[in-house]
């Protein structure tokens, strides 16, 4: 399998401290199953911008240090992108760095309250680029969750959707979980990701995730979301095929408020 999303690499943000907690992490995602993980530090425009240069450099020395300490998993560089007004420009500039450094699809990250007005602006401008955007855990974003159909429309217009494993088991709150499990039912879910931060407290929390994801959807589309939907994206192959959107469960609800009250039933 391979994990879309995580921060492991050590020193760079909110995620691994040191190579020795990289290392611990690694492992416990190995023994989840995951054969190849994508490493996504947060990016954000400004003073504090880290670059791809230090990305590349860090994503060597983990790579380095997973083979010395014997585990068998594929390390890649990437970035969870905080999405701003001039992202594709910067990508534009090799300033940012897409999921494997392949420049054929992209980590975007919103606002956890809100969807900025610019947001699809920056999807078409990635897209002109020939690069497709990636949503991290859409389903922890107040704003989708109060307006779902916005979920509907990028999704035909081509934008994929990275879930969190524990979204899944109510890590997040209930309220994510519920619409984890919309989006799955759905097919609006394309690739999962750990979005590991530091060693989880609980051995098996990763494949809890797994296993309930599979019991949604079944063993054929959990293959598809843990392994060839990620492959095709790291190879620039993903396609979508023509086909009516819908988000189940709703009764043809789309208001965000008609929403929640699906939700309280």
């Amino acid at each position: 399998m391979i994990d879309i999303h995580s921060h492991i690499l050590p020193g760079l943000d909110d995620g691994s401290k040191n190579m020795e907690e990289t290392l611990g992490m690694v492992r416990q995602l190995h023994e989840a199953g995951f054969k190849t993980l994508i490493a996504t530090p947060h990016v954000l425009e400004g003073r504090d911008y880290l670059s791809a240069g230090e990305i590349l450099a860090t994503t060597d020395q983990v790579r380095e240090r997973v083979v010395e300490a014997g585990i068998p998993v594929e390390i890649l560089p990437g970035a969870e992108n905080y999405i701003f007004p001039d992202l594709a420009k910067w990508v534009s500039a090799g300033k940012l760095l897409t999921l494997g450094n392949t420049g054929k699809c992209i980590l975007v990250e919103l606002p956890m309250l809100e969807i900025p007005h610019y947001t699809e602006q920056v999807f078409f401008e990635l897209q002109v680029l020939g690069i497709t955007p990636v949503l991290a855990h859409p389903e922890r974003n107040k704003g989708l969750a109060d307006q779902p159909e916005r979920i509907l429309e990028w999704a035909k217009k081509g934008i994929l959707f990275q879930l969190n494993l524990r979204s899944i088991s109510g890590h997040y709150g209930p309220q994510a979980r519920q619409l984890a499990e919309t989006l799955l039912r759905s097919d609006l879910i394309h690739v999962v990701g750990s979005d590991a931060h530091r060693v989880s407290r609980s051995e098996s929390s990763y494949l809890e995730g797994l296993r309930r994801i599979e019991e949604i959807v079944g063993g054929d589309r959990y293959r598809e979301l843990t392994r060839r939907n990620p492959q095709l994206i790291l190879e620039g192959e993903f396609l979508q095929g023509e086909r009516d959107y819908l988000l189940k469960g709703l009764s043809g609800r789309k208001s965000g408020s008609r929403f929640w009250d699906w939700f309280r039933r």
